[in-house]
């Protein structure tokens, strides 16, 4: 009876266990880019301000923002930047935002400028502009552009994607270790869903 009783749980246990390994493959849905996990936790979104997918990709990056707290970093790349004035220097543009803590006010500003009023910024000084309507004092934004903060930020956004090789956005990578691939979801119900139930599964592979 005692080991009918133990077969009996170890079924129930079994039925309640989520079957995330069992649905989640390895070039299907995510692939391996790296040996050596990140030391913490961690989800990287690689976008950019040009980029329409990011910008329809938005929700899904708060999603990912409230799940995963500080372990979530967004990193601007260079690669879809039209303009060549501005391709240098968007990752510093970004810091600078992030380093002021109006990064969510900043993305979304532009987002609605480039995607909804189809208003491109095609200079630093354009982007500038936007950080002071936000209510930032030029004095404020200055020190900060010009700061050892904001230029270590940039480099280690500019640093993880050549290490990352991306070639397009939006770009997530976990740990450091995985890269999450979108068309391993064609069929989906609730994309964005499922897409958070992989950074999940994933995150939890190493730590």
């Amino acid at each position: 009876m005692k080991k009918l009783i133990v077969a009996l749980v170890t079924l129930m246990f079994v039925a309640l266990t989520p079957t995330q390994a069992q649905e989640f493959q390895e070039g299907v849905h995510y692939r391996v880019i790296g040996d050596t996990p990140s030391r913490a936790p961690e989800v990287i979104d690689f976008f950019s301000f040009y980029c329409g997918g990011c910008y329809q990709y938005a929700p899904f990056s708060d999603m990912l923002a409230e799940e995963f707290g500080s372990g979530f970093n967004k990193y601007h790349v260079n690669i879809v930047v039209p303009n060549a004035a501005i391709r240098d220097n968007i990752q510093s543009v970004w810091a600078t935002a992030i380093v002021l803590g109006i990064d969510e006010q900043f993305k979304e500003r532009v987002f609605q400028n480039h995607f909804v009023r189809n208003r491109m910024s095609n200079s630093v000084a354009e982007l500038k502009q936007i950080m002071l309507d936000l209510g930032v004092e030029e004095e404020m934004y200055n020190r900060a552009a010009n700061s050892m903060q904001v230029r270590s930020l940039a480099n280690r956004m500019n640093s993880l994607q050549r290490q990352f090789s991306v070639s397009r956005t939006p770009t997530y990578i976990v740990n450091r270790k995985y890269e999450m691939l979108p068309g391993g979801f064609d069929n989906s119900s609730n994309f964005f869903e499922d897409y958070l139930r992989l950074a999940r599964y994933l995150v939890a592979k190493d730590f």
